[in-house]
């Protein structure tokens, strides 16, 4: 099975929604990503729980993916990516990623549906690093020489997330509670 996932533009999705279709799209980021701004009737899956039953269910279609296109957006375009290549390999094969995501989506000038303001997962990611290595440093002064191993651990961390595109600090924030789609958020609409 190949690996190259069509791409659609933004402008080409928004030319279908205009056209009063109704697409099957998928945002896979975190639900306070979500919230801060989505593409209008995309429908809030985070990436750790597409599995082809939970997205027919949520999305009350049966065989996206398979008879019809599913498209696939996060904030611009990696997560995508890697959740079109895990749905690939289960045996969808009718999937297309929003070029740039979200991101893409907004640059093209192309409306974006709000639901309050959130930082997105790579921020926080890079403020909970930014914290612990100032934590680190302060204590390695103040209390032992130790702690300045810490902060080369925590700089071996970000070399691995660099090389592999993989981040345990990304998946530990992405299960914070304000991060969690338990509320579903992606039922209602502002």
């Amino acid at each position: 099975m190949s690996s190259i996932v069509p791409i659609v533009t933004p402008e080409q999705l928004y030319a279908e929604q205009l056209a009063g279709k109704s697409p099957a799209l998928v945002d896979v980021r975190t639900a306070a990503e979500y919230r801060a701004g989505h593409i209008p009737g995309a429908q809030l899956i985070p990436a750790e729980e597409l599995v082809p039953a939970i997205f027919e269910n949520r999305l009350g279609r049966s065989a996206p993916g398979r008879n019809e296109t599913l498209y696939i957006t996060c904030h611009a375009g990696q997560r995508a990516a890697r959740a079109a290549e895990r749905l690939r390999q289960s045996g969808l094969t009718n999937i297309a990623l929003v070029d740039g995501g979200t991101q893409g989506w907004s640059q093209a000038g192309l409306p974006l549906r709000r639901q309050g303001n959130a930082i997105s997962l790579e921020r926080q990611v890079q403020i909970a690093i930014g914290s612990l290595l100032i934590l680190k440093v302060v204590l390695g002064y103040g209390v032992h020489e130790l702690f300045f191993a810490a902060a080369a651990f925590i700089g071996a961390g970000l070399i691995f997330a660099g090389v592999t595109r993989w981040c345990g600090m990304a998946q530990l924030i992405a299960r914070l509670p304000w991060n969690r789609s338990d509320s579903h958020p992606e039922q209602a609409h502002a």
